[in-house]
C-alpha cells in the first residue's frame, strides 16, 4: 500500500489507535513495524496476525507492505504433526525393509503410504484454516485501511 508520509507518521498513528479499548485490533509497534492481531474475544484457533513494515527513503516514496501468518502456536502444531509424520514413515520404511531383509511379510511399509495420505490431509486443513481466516484477514486490513485514512496517509 503506498504511504504518502513516512512510515514512523503511521506507525505513530498506529501504536495511538491500538492504545484505543474500543477498537477491534491490538497488537505492537516497533521501529519500522508492527505486528496486528484480533482483540483476544474475538481471535480464535486459526485467526492471524498481520505483520507490518514499512519502506522507502527519506525522499520517498514509501510503502506499507504487509504479511498475514497463522499465530505461532499453530505454525508449531503443523511443524509438530509433519515431524511426527516424518518420523513414523522412516521408522515404517527401516521396520518394512528389516522385515524383507528377514523374509519376513513387510506389513510395515503399509506406515509409508498411511503417513504420506495424513500429511496430505494436514496440507489440506492448512487451506481450510486460511479459508475460515478469512474474514479475520479481512477485519485487520479495515483495521489498517481505516487508520491509514485518519492519519491523513
Amino acid at each position: 500500500m503506498p504511504l504518502p508520509v513516512a512510515p514512523a507518521r503511521f506507525f505513530a498513528a498506529l501504536q495511538s489507535a491500538l492504545a484505543d479499548a474500543a477498537g477491534n485490533c491490538r497488537g505492537q509497534t516497533f521501529a519500522g513495524g508492527a505486528i496486528l492481531r484480533l482483540r483476544t474475544a474475538e481471535q480464535r484457533v486459526w485467526s492471524p496476525a498481520l505483520h507490518l513494515y514499512g519502506e522507502g527513503d527519506a525522499a520517498g516514496p514509501w510503502q506499507l507492505r504487509g504479511r498475514f501468518s497463522p499465530s505461532s502456536s499453530v505454525w508449531t502444531a503443523f511443524l509438530a504433526i509433519y515431524l511426527v509424520l516424518a518420523i513414523g514413515a522412516i521408522a515404517a520404511a527401516c521396520y518394512g525393509a528389516a522385515q524383507l531383509t528377514l523374509r519376513e511379510t513387510p506389513w510395515a511399509f503399509a506406515g509409508v503410504p498411511a503417513a504420506l495420505l495424513l500429511a496430505g490431509l494436514t496440507y489440506g486443513a492448512a487451506f481450510i484454516g486460511q479459508g475460515l481466516a478469512a474474514e479475520d484477514m479481512y477485519e485487520l486490513r479495515t483495521c489498517v485501511d481505516r487508520i491509514a485514512a485518519e492519519s491523513d496517509c
